[in-house]
């Protein structure tokens, strides 16, 4: 089954009436989050509403759950908010995840309870056409310093 790429879509302010409440906070600069976020965001320039000159969206995911996104020019700090009624915030990040290639790895903080999604494949790494290399643990006594061999 092929996925299409854009099946999150901007969704209307009237759409979500619950508060939402920070779920991520990741560290994106702002061409990952248009490639990555494909819809359209608002400028919000004003100082009670985001302590920095912000972009900010409702989005709609395929699955049907919304997620509040507001990205922070200055930081490149996407924050990323769930309503507050959602039952199962980790299965909802999971979908969020499903549907946005962006790496677990951007993530600089969670909400407790919340767990991340674990991919085991980067979506990057397949895309170029690139082979996934198992890490293997590495025995302590390799992690030691050793004198170069003396050369005749």
């Amino acid at each position: 089954m092929i996925r299409n790429e854009r099946a999150m879509r901007r969704a209307k302010p009237h759409e979500l009436m619950d508060p939402a409440v920070p779920v991520i906070t990741a560290h994106v600069s702002q061409a990952e989050l248009t490639k990555w976020l494909p819809i359209p965001f608002d400028s919000i320039d004003d100082p009670l509403q985001a302590p920095e000159p912000s972009l900010g969206a409702l989005a709609q995911l395929e699955a049907g759950g919304y997620v509040v996104l507001t990205y922070g020019k200055e930081s490149e700090q996407l924050i990323v908010e769930f309503p507050v009624n959602t039952r199962n915030r980790t299965a909802l990040l999971a979908q969020f995840f499903h549907e946005v290639p962006m790496p677990v790895s951007r993530v600089l903080w969670h909400q407790k309870g919340t767990r991340l999604p674990h991919r085991t494949v980067d979506r990057a790494t397949v895309a170029k056409g690139g082979k996934h290399k198992s890490v293997q643990p590495v025995k302590r006594s390799a992690l030691r310093a050793q004198a170069p061999a003396k050369r005749k």
